[in-house]
């Protein structure tokens, strides 16, 4: 899943509402007050690269007290594939919970990492 990194600078007295409207956004999956040169830091995560560039216009620039943004793209992840299941899908997995653990797996934030949610997901178990 493509992922945007936003730095923001945002008028001053305006950060809490700014972050409070961005985590609005449902691509927005975190975002932060941060020190330095930007306020806010934003993580987006998108289907597709190009969906990041209708988002980020649309919906994060339209954002009442953003003064400037820049935006970084990711091209990696810098973390090694999980092959093993995670404590609560091999949990899930002995039960023979299989449609609870399909919905883990489907839910999971670390689903590009892990080829056991992969495999979950394509083969049912």
């Amino acid at each position: 899943m493509p992922i945007a990194f936003v730095l923001i600078n945002a008028e001053i007295g305006r950060i809490d509402d700014v972050l409070s409207e961005l985590l609005k956004i449902d691509e927005v999956v975190e975002a932060y007050s941060v020190a330095g040169p930007y306020a806010i830091l934003a993580k987006i995560e998108a289907e597709k690269f190009e969906k990041l560039t209708e988002i980020i216009p649309a919906k994060v620039h339209s954002i009442d007290g953003i003064k400037g943004t820049l935006t970084l793209l990711a091209f990696g992840v810098g973390r090694e594939l999980r092959l093993e299941a995670c404590e609560k899908a091999r949990e899930l997995a002995r039960s023979g919970a299989i449609k609870e653990l399909y919905g883990l797996c489907r839910s999971c934030k670390q689903l590009k990492l892990c080829s056991y949610g992969a495999r979950v997901i394509t083969y049912g178990f």
